[in-house]
């Protein structure tokens, strides 16, 4: 049976462990939370797995962690380094830890954890609904079997793309952050309902109806180009409505903000880096 370590298991830890076990009933899961609440909250949602916090048990990590196949770091960043030299004396050399933590990188945890194989994971939020995207960074130790399996494992929260670790920030700017640009462009299509005389929550509903129902049709065509073409008669409302985000400099914007939030995956490293190396 399979076994699975969950620490500092939180909203994105939760969502991840939720969709493994969709995928695979047949799991030893443990996790752990800071606190003594989170933790009864995290049973109620999770009962077959094994929960504790660190509040109850000091020593509840490294518990946890103790011979499991898949350990999986959910802790921030800054959290990273005491994290693991706490769990290190528990870990099997079998063990494979994979690092859910926004810009930290492999060789930094290898540092960390010289004995272990190491993957690096970013899973975006709709994970939480079994609809994310999850990019899969294995090291060149971690053989194709293991991957396989973690892909596996991972599917029942959404997509699982394996990439290699220098095409993060590019996944962290097109899904890992993508997901708040879509929010951000329904935000304004709602305040732009009501300044043109739809109450709040008819144009929710509209902007929130519409976006489900673009998703859907992409989902089944996958070809946004080709999607917006054929709503766009000449002449008709849309090419109106189109037009004006063209000439406005859509494409510069979107591409600038995917590459500021990729940037921004880099300057971490970078600083998560200086953080873990003293």
């Amino acid at each position: 049976m399979t076994s699975i370590a969950s620490i500092g298991t939180g909203n994105m830890g939760t969502a991840l462990i939720k969709g493994i076990m969709s995928a695979d009933e047949k799991l030893d899961v443990r996790a752990t939370t800071n606190s003594a609440t989170s933790a009864k909250r995290l049973a109620a949602e999770l009962p077959s797995a094994t929960i504790t916090s660190l509040e109850d048990d000091a020593e509840a990590n490294s518990k946890a962690a103790a011979g499991a196949d898949f350990v999986f770091l959910g802790v921030k960043p800054w959290m990273m380094a005491d994290t693991v030299a706490d769990l290190a004396p528990s870990l099997s050399a079998n063990s494979v830890l994979v690092s859910m933590a926004a810009g930290v990188a492999m060789a930094d945890l290898a540092t960390l954890a010289p004995k272990n194989k190491i993957v690096r994971i970013m899973p975006n939020t709709p994970s939480s609904i079994g609809h994310g995207v999850i990019a899969l960074a294995p090291s060149a130790e971690v053989d194709e079997t293991t991957v396989d399996t973690l892909r596996t494992l991972l599917s029942g929260a959404g997509l699982v793309v394996a990439l290699d670790e220098t095409e993060i920030p590019a996944m962290t700017g097109i899904s890992g952050s993508g997901v708040a640009y879509f929010f951000l462009l329904a935000e304004t299509m709602i305040a732009a309902g009501v300044k043109m005389g739809l109450s709040e929550e008819t144009a929710k509903q509209m902007v929130v109806a519409t976006a489900d129902g673009a998703g859907r049709l992409l989902s089944e065509k996958p070809d946004p180009s080709a999607q917006r073409q054929a709503v766009s008669s000449k002449g008709g409302t849309t090419l109106a409505g189109l037009q004006t985000f063209i000439d406005a400099g859509l494409f510069d914007t979107a591409e600038a903000a995917v590459q500021a939030a990729g940037n921004r995956s880099l300057e971490m490293e970078k600083e998560n880096s200086k953080v873990i190396n003293g």
